[in-house]
């Protein structure tokens, strides 16, 4: 696999930080996927064994996603979550897969990271004394794969496994904004994976509250020529939201998936899309507008809104906004006719 020149650079700017810092606290974003997890787990065991550092990974909201928490039990990633952390404890504090303006973690406001890496677009990187953004690559943890590699530290068993599943979801089968980058990282790690532990990451055992909310999805999803919506309503946790959008895309001659759920006091929004040169990360903040805050990739993309509305009704105006302002960035202004993916008997409309 190829080191770059970037890579090298920054490494040995890393190398004048974290020499000087007694202990590293990561934090992930709130319902950390596995790009997040693996990016942790690799960035732990750089700051560990180059560094001789004491690292903690951390986390805010919960984790239910049933590859997440098969990943972490299977590998025994060590996590701690964000509200049993006493920050003094800290001196370097780093992010990855995610950064400071992103409304999806639980670093405090008053608190400046140290270190931001991540692959997702972002606009202002000030707060942070090293940053290293690559929008370019399909995973945050190909990004921390290569650091291993210009340090030249041996890759354990179990980071090969959780850096190749990471690449495989995050990318979906390296078939959505998969670099050359993520596709060489994958191809190099899989002989070294524990391939046992990678099957059961891949298709983990699946709660009863996963076939309840698809079955709900079915019954609620709405097509309109290639596009497919569905409001979830209330879920028990965000990952549910874009697992559903994942599978509607699936959908023949679908080309836009779209799910909404609320979770708490926000509304979660997933975006998926089969076009190459689709810009759904800039759409959707465009979307969102003032409203919350969005990021993602040309293919895929993610919001949340802070919403304090008191019945459904007002739950249920949110989401058709959203949806109307997305028929309108895609330049359908007339009044659109939804009809249900379902009859009543089960079969396709």
């Amino acid at each position: 696999m190829k080191i770059t020149h970037t890579t090298k650079s920054k490494l040995a700017k890393l190398d004048n930080i974290l020499g000087r810092c007694g202990s590293l606290l990561i934090i992930m974003h709130d319902y950390p996927d596995p790009d997040a997890l693996a990016s942790a787990m690799v960035l732990s065991y750089l700051a560990r064994n180059r560094y001789r550092l004491r690292t903690n990974i951390v986390y805010g909201g919960i984790i239910t996603r049933a590859e997440s928490r098969t990943m972490v039990q299977q590998l025994k990633i060590k996590l701690t979550h964000i509200n049993r952390i006493r920050w003094r404890y800290y001196d370097c504090i780093a992010m990855v897969d995610t950064q400071p303006q992103f409304g999806n973690h639980s670093l405090p406001d008053d608190i400046k990271p140290t270190i931001v890496i991540d692959h997702h677009p972002g606009k202002n990187h000030s707060k942070a004394v090293f940053v290293d953004i690559r929008t370019e690559y399909g995973a945050s943890a190909t990004m921390l794969l290569e650091y291993l590699l210009a340090a030249e530290l041996e890759i354990p068993v179990d980071i090969a496994t959780a850096v190749a599943y990471a690449i495989r979801s995050e990318t979906q089968e390296l078939g959505l904004d998969a670099s050359p980058a993520d596709i060489d990282a994958y191809l190099a790690l899989y002989p070294k994976a524990n391939k046992r532990k990678l099957a059961k990451i891949f298709k983990p055992v699946l709660p009863k509250q996963y076939f309840a909310l698809l079955y709900s999805a079915l019954q609620k999803a709405k097509v309109f020529r290639h596009l497919i919506h569905v409001h979830l309503g209330k879920v028990e946790s965000p990952e549910f939201i874009s697992q559903i959008a994942d599978w509607l895309l699936r959908h023949e001659r679908t080309g836009w998936s779209i799910a909404t759920g609320r979770f708490k006091y926000q509304l979660f929004v997933s975006v998926r899309c089969t076009h190459l040169k689709a810009d759904a990360g800039n759409m959707l903040k465009q979307v969102i507008g003032k409203l919350g805050s969005a990021g993602g990739h040309p293919r895929m993309a993610g919001g949340q809104i802070p919403f304090t509305g008191h019945d459904e009704q007002d739950w249920q105006r949110l989401q058709d906004l959203i949806i109307s302002r997305f028929l309108r960035k895609l330049g359908i202004k007339k009044e659109v006719e939804w009809k249900s993916m379902l009859l009543r008997d089960g079969s396709l409309s």
